[in-house]
């Protein structure tokens, strides 16, 4: 059972982006999930506070155990529902955006600004900046009456006498004054750059997020003395514009630093954010299938459009490694995803795309066999732990197909896998009071003082000639890392730290004699 079961730690980070998801989806909808905020705040309340039992009490308990795994997993399944609420959410967003602005242009209303809470303009319509003689790019991130201040003049409000300075000061009394929901109509009359008289007649609506006010949209018609124009012919715009404006607003929703992807095989495109596009140095957010897919090895793409082919409203979630060209270089991703077969209209797969860094592998072979102790550390642990009186078992561990598997595969795969099979065994055995070290390329050694495993692993190594073997699979290469293991207890076969370890040492080498049945020794066995 405690092959299924997660440090808390992995509780923790996965309720973290819980909360996050929960806000952006709160901004999305511009309303506060009170119960949904409270639930992960308490969810990761109770991460915290596992983390601080999880070796004395949970993993001494099977009935503990299983409840802590079945809550972990529905953690995971409430990360998943989130993160797909808070991605429909904000693809909703954007298809409502664009609709509103194609609406606009196939009406009479052909006039539109939005500004910010510092009355700065973020978008604004075509028709108005030929009012200006400007182009977007020069008014883009400016206060709204500095640009007009320098191009028109106002003369009237609501068929009032005005003047810049005063229009200015409405503005300003506007949204300390104003509630959410609450419309207002004005009529602006102003002369253009040329002298012209143009009248905007328009409707202003405040915009607010979770209750407080971040600026202002006025949407009307523009209108000259002698006739109105049709919002036709002064706000059909490209096809180019309007998806310029839609890369915009899907820029605002990247808020995590997570490669998020996001597949339609219905339009047979894959769609990537700014984080993992960059990583993988990608053209642009949004590729055909067919040419993403031509970046992935060969092989690896058969496994991988295997596993994708599979998925069934049983299995929708999928994990795989493949290797991407990436300038002419191969660089290894790691890719999660799940098919939402919930959406019964569209055919959709998203996830997250997590590159790894190769040259960290040839270094050393991730971080587990970056920051493990080394044969400095072992002695002076041993001694300590002697000094507690408790009896402990040290393993020697001995990888043996390693450079077999350099040789096929390369280095790099070998490191990779090496690094997967000890990250296992560390998470096997080693306790709060144990720990792992290595000693060699190909040599690593393990205390051992839970009883339980102890016992797990004698067991095992009794039943099965090769306990210890393990199967990995890293993109398509599949390979089996082959172990030989000695084993020696303390009190029973030393009586102190050197001879204990010289004791595990000769076990393991017993191990290795082709005459020595199976591939694991205890040093009981041949004293």
């Amino acid at each position: 059972m405690e092959v299924f079961a997660q440090h808390p730690v992995f509780g923790v980070i996965i309720a973290v982006f819980i909360i996050i998801l929960v806000i952006t989806e709160s901004i999305l909808k511009e309303n506060l999930l009170k119960n949904r905020l409270t639930f992960s705040f308490i969810n990761l309340t109770i991460f915290v506070v596992l983390l601080f039992f999880y070796e004395s009490l949970i993993l001494t308990s099977e009935d503990y155990l299983i409840a802590y795994i079945v809550y972990l997993y529905l953690t995971y399944g409430a990360f998943l529902l989130a993160l797909y609420k808070t991605f429909k959410n904000a693809i909703t967003k954007g298809s409502q955006y664009q609709l509103f602005v194609k609406g606009i242009k196939n009406t009479k209303w052909n006039v539109y600004y939005i500004v910010d809470q510092k009355e700065r303009i973020k978008d604004i319509s075509t028709s108005l900046l030929r009012e200006l003689n400007l182009d977007k790019e020069e008014v883009s991130g400016k206060k709204f009456m500095s640009v007009f201040s320098s191009k028109v003049r106002f003369t009237k409000m609501n068929g009032d006498d005005i003047n810049d300075r005063t229009l200015e000061k409405y503005f300003i009394d506007y949204k300390k004054r104003v509630s959410p929901n609450e419309s207002e109509e004005m009529e602006l009359n102003f002369q253009n750059f040329r002298g012209d008289t143009t009248i905007l007649h328009m409707n202003m609506q405040p915009l607010f997020v979770l209750g407080k006010y971040k600026g202002r949209m006025c949407i009307g018609e523009k209108r000259t003395e002698e006739e109105l124009l049709a919002v036709e012919k002064e706000l059909k715009a490209t096809d180019r514009e309007l998806e310029s404006i839609r890369h915009k607003f899907i820029a605002t929703l990247e808020l995590s630093d997570e490669g998020l992807f996001y597949i339609d095989l219905d339009e047979k495109t894959i769609w990537l954010n700014d984080s993992v596009t960059e990583q993988l140095k990608l053209p642009t957010n949004e590729l055909s299938l067919a040419d993403y897919r031509k970046l992935i090895e060969p092989q690896d793409l058969q496994k991988y459009l295997q596993i994708t082919s599979d998925l069934t409203p049983n299995k929708q979630i999928y994990v795989v490694s493949y290797r991407l060209n990436v300038n002419g270089q191969q660089m290894w991703v790691k890719e999660k995803g799940k098919r939402l077969f919930e959406d019964k209209k569209n055919a959709v797969i998203m996830g997250i795309i997590s590159p790894v860094n190769t040259s960290h592998f040839r270094k050393s072979g991730i971080e587990v066999l970056d920051t493990i102790k080394d044969e400095n550390h072992l002695l002076p642990d041993l001694k300590s732990l002697i000094k507690n009186g408790r009896p402990f078992q040290l393993a020697i561990l001995k990888l043996s197909n390693i450079p077999q598997i350099n040789e096929m595969h390369g280095r790099e795969v070998g490191n990779m896998l090496m690094a997967q099979y000890i990250a296992k065994v560390k998470q096997s055995f080693v306790t709060e009071s144990s720990d792992l070290y290595r000693l060699s390329g190909l040599e690593f050694a393990l205390t051992i003082t839970d009883a339980r495993k102890m016992a797990s692993l004698y067991n095992g190594i009794r039943a099965e000639d090769n306990h210890l073997n393990m199967v990995m699979e890293y993109g398509a290469i599949t390979a089996e890392v082959e172990t030989f293991i000695g084993v020696a207890q303390m009190y029973d076969d030393a009586v102190n730290a050197q001879d204990l370890y010289q004791n595990a040492m000769r076990a393991l080498k017993t191990a290795q004699l082709p005459q020595f049945k199976g591939q694991g020794c205890y040093y009981k066995d041949i004293k």
